[in-house]
């Protein structure tokens, strides 16, 4: 059951973070394993995974292209299709931000799914498996998230009608949103870390091995009859409110009761 053997896989941004580890997932489970980015030490990269490296900017059309065409020389016709490549960005809110950030942000996050979704299919199988990286935050919104949030509602959109397009061939295309992962985006010091173990019902921030099943889940056969979805893997933030929540909001209100007393008393 999952296995993979058998099946060529393109993942975009598979030298780090959560393109890397499903590249890993996806070679233990049998498959052969094209990997895309744009880091000098690709090559390296990809000698570890057991994976072979293309070097490649998805934010340009014409590489995309030229990328899909290696892979195929390389393995054959391919069954699945990761778009992972995309980078986060926290800064100013929308009134103070650049139109140079949000063009830098689309053009990564955005197009390079859009050229994935249009370019890929014509190198896919029949019955292949499209998997495109959302978030979390394409879901539910925070200030200063604006450039980022809004690429990954787009990729929940265009996996939904990337999915309607390509059901004839049986190509089912579905998104994951993952929530906070511990990845070069979300490092240990990382100051948001906290917020994340605060909101999330869990308590923690999730690891790449929370997140690689999902991937492979959809890779695999066993999901054949699963297509147009976004699927959230968040510890359950989407849920509700979580006790760490109601935790730091008790104690927030009691700091402040006492607080209200000590100056009602004072003034007495």
């Amino acid at each position: 059951m999952f296995s993979l053997k058998g099946k060529n896989a393109f993942i975009t941004g598979g030298t780090a973070g959560i393109g890397r580890a499903v590249a890993e997932r996806f070679k233990r489970a049998g498959a052969e394993v094209v990997i895309v980015g744009r880091r000098r030490e690709g090559e390296a990269i990809g000698k570890e995974i057991g994976a072979q490296f293309i070097r490649t900017d998805v934010s340009d059309e014409e590489q995309v292209l030229q990328a899909l065409a290696r892979a195929e020389e390389k393995l054959g016709k391919l069954d699945v299709l990761v778009n992972n490549a995309g980078l986060e960005n926290t800064g100013p809110t929308i009134e103070k931000s650049s139109s140079h950030e949000l063009h830098r942000v689309f053009a990564l996050n955005l197009d390079g799914v859009y050229y994935g979704l249009k370019h890929g299919p014509g190198r896919l199988n029949d019955g292949g498996s499209i998997i495109n990286t959302s978030s979390v935050s394409a879901l539910v919104h925070t200030p200063r998230y604006g450039q980022y949030a809004a690429t990954k509602a787009a990729v929940i959109s265009l996996t939904k009608t990337a999915a309607l397009e390509l059901a004839p061939r049986c190509i089912r295309v579905n998104a994951v949103c993952p929530g906070g992962i511990r990845t070069d985006m979300l490092p240990d010091k990382y100051p948001w870390s906290k917020v994340v173990e605060i909101l999330c019902p869990m308590g923690r921030v999730g690891v790449t091995d929370d997140v690689v099943g999902l991937y492979h889940f959809l890779a695999a056969d066993e999901s054949s009859y699963i297509t147009g979805q976004s699927i959230s893997v968040d510890g359950g933030l989407l849920a509700g409110v979580g006790s760490g929540v109601l935790s730091t909001l008790t104690h927030a209100a009691v700091v402040a009761l006492r607080q209200r007393l000590r100056s009602s008393a004072s003034r007495r």
